[in-house]
C-alpha cells in the first residue's frame, strides 16, 4: 500500500467512530450495493418495476450514510471528496476494507471505552 492510500484508510478510520454511524453503515453498505445491482439489472433488462426498486433502495442507502455522517464530528457533506466516484468507491472497497480489516470492529470497541 502506497503512502497516500495509507493516508486515506487512517483518515477514513478518523471519520468513522461513532457508534450510531458504524451501525448505520453496516446496514446501508449491503443495502447500497443491491440496490445498485438491481439498478444495472433493471437496466440491462428495460425493468420498470426493478428500476423503481432499485432507486427506492439506492435513495435509503444514501439517507441511512448522511444521517450516520452527521454523527461524526467534521464531517461536511459538501466536501469535495463526496462525488460519485468516491461514494462508489467507498461502498465497493473502502468500507468493506474497513470491516474485514478489523478497523471496524476496533472503532466499535473504541466507542465503548469513551
Amino acid at each position: 500500500m502506497g503512502k497516500h492510500t495509507t493516508e486515506y484508510f487512517h483518515h477514513y478510520e478518523d471519520c468513522h467512530h461513532n457508534r450510531t454511524n458504524l451501525a448505520l453503515h453496516m446496514l446501508a453498505l449491503p443495502l447500497f450495493v443491491v440496490a445498485c445491482l438491481v439498478l444495472a439489472s433493471a437496466l440491462l433488462s428495460l425493468n420498470l418495476l426493478a428500476l423503481i426498486l432499485g432507486g427506492l433502495g439506492l435513495s435509503a442507502a444514501l439517507a441511512l450514510l448522511a444521517q450516520g455522517h452527521r454523527f461524526e464530528a467534521g464531517s461536511d457533506p459538501r466536501h469535495p471528496e463526496n462525488s460519485l466516484s468516491h461514494l462508489l468507491v467507498e461502498q465497493f472497497l473502502t468500507f468493506p476494507w474497513f470491516v474485514l480489516s478489523g478497523a471496524w470492529r476496533r472503532a466499535w470497541k473504541a466507542c465503548r471505552r469513551n
